[in-house]
């Protein structure tokens, strides 16, 4: 049979696709993944194709207002999306990393129609609490939250609910319902296709879990382990000490030295992972740096509260026991 001129086109639609969530670990996966020989990785590490351009721009201010989600089909199309991999088109297995698939509802629709029906997806999960309070640290990083943690869960819902921007960067407990998210996702898709990762499992025994998925997708589950311990994307934001806000020449001082340091750091360090290591480190001799941050036990309490139920629900719906997000 003579492959027509679409089949060739879509030759190098990816193999498999990890969907996220956010900061569950997916970054890390996808760095160890690029070390196989038999698996070409998207060089990007957000592809982010099937998201909506308005939310996909980091800004410092977000803009209230909804967005036309039928526009996504104007410059988008299953051609387009496998043009993506023509370099590793001749690779046993071709896959992406894009964390906010799985969140994101009207991506689903976008995936199903475009993406190969055997196509393998990737669903990263992680204990609710911990995640969302590692994504607001993040928000916090890149200078787009401004309030903090108990204000932002505050007004979370009213934030969310008028702005499709906030929705994607600032939906630190919604995210967090991951019942709802994957019953959506299953709408579209095979479970068979799916196969969901759970972050402490995995920070247990990461050959183990890298092995199973690299059964899961087709490639040698024996090759591709050379960085499977290595933890990649920390958190490494950081705030000033009380001590340095105490007045505006001392808090002036602080922000233009830790500026210079950072620019000082991107030039003499060129990995941002490894700058990622390195800069807390530094940092931590003068600024309060997050992992050293604990949430208030009030608003773990309340968060253990809001999440049981979805913990439970999704207990149900995957038949997996998860009291390790319980306690």
């Amino acid at each position: 049979m003579i492959a027509t001129k679409k089949q060739v086109k879509l030759a190098s639609l990816p193999n498999f696709i990890i969907v996220g969530e956010r900061r569950c670990g997916s970054t890390s996966l996808t760095k160890w993944m690029e070390a196989h020989p038999e698996i070409y990785m998207h060089p990007k590490v957000d592809l982010n194709y099937f998201i909506d351009d308005y939310v996909k721009y980091m800004r410092k201010e977000w803009d209230p207002g909804e967005i036309d989600y039928d526009a996504w089909w104007d410059n988008h199309s299953a051609e387009g999306y496998a043009s993506e991999f023509d370099p590793g088109k001749e690779m046993p297995a071709r896959g992406e990393k894009s964390a906010d698939l799985l969140f994101w509802r009207p991506a689903h629709e976008r995936m199903a129609k475009v993406i190969a029906p055997d196509t393998k997806l990737i669903i990263t999960l992680r204990n609710p609490i911990n995640r969302a309070w590692s994504m607001f640290w993040n928000e916090v990083g890149k200078k787009r939250e401004q309030l903090s943690f108990e204000e932002a869960v505050a007004q979370e819902e009213q934030r969310i609910r008028e702005s499709a921007y906030a929705r994607d960067h600032m939906s630190y407990v919604t995210r967090g319902f991951y019942d709802e998210s994957i019953k959506d996702f299953f709408e579209h898709f095979d479970p068979k296709q799916v196969q969901i990762i759970f972050f402490e499992e995995t920070v247990r025994d990461p050959k183990k879990a890298l092995s199973n998925l690299y059964g899961f997708i087709g490639v040698n589950p024996q090759k591709g382990m050379e960085r499977a311990e290595i933890r990649y994307n920390n958190n490494w934001t950081s705030v000033p000490h009380p001590f340095w806000t105490r007045n505006k020449f001392l808090a002036t001082a602080e922000e233009g030295f830790t500026k210079a340091l950072r620019l000082a750091m991107t030039i003499l360090i060129r990995d941002g992972y490894k700058k990622r290591r390195i800069v807390p480190k530094i940092e931590g001799l003068y600024r309060q740096i997050q992992r050293d941050i604990e949430m208030s036990a009030e608003t773990r309490s309340l968060l253990q509260k809001t999440y049981l139920p979805h913990i439970e629900a999704l207990e149900d719906f995957l038949k997996k026991d998860l009291s390790f997000w319980k306690k």
